[in-house]
């Protein structure tokens, strides 16, 4: 299956662009509690939707609105019902830590639409397995929080250690369902790292979608967005028929790029393609 493109993004001339080219769907992102002290010195973003940029959303691009909501216990199972009033058909949940805030979000949903999680702390990290028995959507790794929760410093390169340090490959070992890591933007692209090599390792851990976020916006004009995600796809196919000499010269490159030695940690051959 094509790895699917979902959007960031309250812009609603643009976002109904994207989607007329392709975007599978729109994120429209609430999350702002805790964000600014959480992250602060680091460059993050930081949205602060509102009801109105969802309801915009909604009227623009129908049934394909995702909203992230914020995740403390005085907010979310209200927010959670707020969206769904409004037109979102999926909920993504971030800075998840145990059970009980899937399980409020998954009381409130109900089966009237789909609930992803973020993964961005060490605890759901280790959930792997335990989420692979709740009817969740998807789940997106969100390397910036990870870094942040898991003290690995201010070093840019820790960003996308867990993509050759085995991290990612135990939660893809333990979670079968959907994932996706970082963001996605023409191939040609990308930085500090080269977005082939990031969509190499996407289609090598069978990401099922990938999110387009602050780089795909800088990179890519409206006139522009069927053509990169003609691109995107293409090059995400490629990746996915590779030979394995050439999965492990990818992520011996990526390793390199990133100064770290990941000699005692296979690359995975059963992973070589996407989904």
């Amino acid at each position: 299956m094509p790895m699917q493109v979902l959007l960031f993004s309250h812009d609603v001339a643009y976002a109904t662009a994207a989607v007329a080219a392709g975007v599978e769907r729109v994120v429209v992102d609430w999350e702002w509690r805790g964000k600014h002290a959480r992250q602060a010195g680091r460059d993050t973003q930081v949205n602060r939707g509102t009801l109105a940029d969802l309801q915009a959303m909604r009227a623009a691009v129908g049934d394909r609105v995702i909203c992230r909501i914020n995740n403390t216990p005085s907010v979310r199972v209200a927010e959670c019902r707020l969206a769904l009033e409004h037109g979102a058909s999926e909920i993504w949940l971030p800075m998840v830590r145990d059970a009980a805030a899937i399980e409020d979000c998954l009381a409130v949903v109900d089966g009237r639409a789909r609930l992803g999680i973020m993964v961005e702390t060490r605890e759901a990290m280790r959930m792997g397995r335990e989420l692979a028995q709740w009817p969740l959507s998807r789940a997106y790794i969100g390397l910036h929080d990870y870094r942040i929760d898991s003290g690995a410093g201010d070093d840019p390169r820790a960003l996308f250690r867990p993509l050759v340090d085995g991290t990612i490959d135990r939660f893809r070992d333990d979670y079968p369902g959907a994932i996706a890591f970082a963001g996605v933007t023409p191939p040609e692209g990308g930085a500090p790292i080269p977005q082939r090599l990031l969509l190499a390792a996407m289609a090598r851990v069978r990401c099922a979608f990938g999110v387009a976020r602050r780089g795909f916006l800088s990179d890519v004009p409206m006139p522009a967005i069927a053509a990169a995600l003609d691109a995107i796809a293409a090059e995400a196919a490629r990746m996915a028929s590779r030979a394995p000499a050439e999965i492990v010269a990818d992520h011996a490159a990526l390793a390199a790029m990133l100064a770290i030695d990941d000699s005692h940690e296979p690359v995975r051959m059963e992973s070589a393609c996407a989904c």
